[in-house]
């Protein structure tokens, strides 16, 4: 039932659950390759004109399970979702509760207060709210590479972020603004 209750969620507010156009992952006709061949052009340009460009790869360890339940909510109603849907999402993520296993003995219930739940189908989609705050963080300060006005200093799919930079100096900056 909570599939078919996100999938219905997701195709009544498709336009709230999108997301930054450097995010490759869950865009429609976007994919992993998308990403790689936008990486290839800007490469080609920067090198075709004569200029360096500098890469930093970061991979943000365990993101999905970090993201902060009430700063996605508060991005969902910001972005102009129903405060119907947001409540329903609050009750709904408000019950995950889970236990460890170690060396074969299980410790109490406690209370998830962050992440995703995993095979959700709008965690996804959560998870790209969530992580666009740091694509506009980047964008603030105009760090990193622009092509014909645009800013194209980093690209993100998934938890997988690429960070590009036409000075050392300024990658350096875009990787403590990260």
């Amino acid at each position: 039932m909570s599939k078919i209750f996100e999938y219905c969620v997701l195709h009544k507010f498709e336009a709230v659950f999108e997301s930054d156009s450097l995010q490759s992952v869950l865009r429609k006709k976007l994919s992993c390759s998308h990403a790689l061949f936008v990486l290839s052009q800007i490469t080609d340009y920067f090198v075709n004109h004569g200029s360096s460009l500098y890469i930093a790869s970061l991979d943000a360890s365990k993101a999905f399970d970090r993201v902060n339940h009430t700063k996605v909510f508060n991005k969902l109603l910001k972005k102009g979702l129903s405060g119907r849907i947001i409540r329903v999402l609050i009750d709904w993520y408000g019950k995950l509760f889970c236990m460890v296993k170690r060396n074969g003995s299980f410790s109490s219930w406690f209370c998830v207060k962050s992440g995703v739940r995993q095979g959700g189908i709008l965690s996804p989609f959560l998870f790209n709210i969530y992580i666009d705050s740091v694509i506009s963080s980047l964008r603030l300060p105009d760090y990193g590479c622009h092509l014909r006005g645009e800013y194209v200093g980093c690209i993100v799919y998934a938890d997988d972020i690429l960070l590009l930079s036409a000075s050392v100096t300024s990658l350096r900056k875009v990787v403590f603004l990260t």
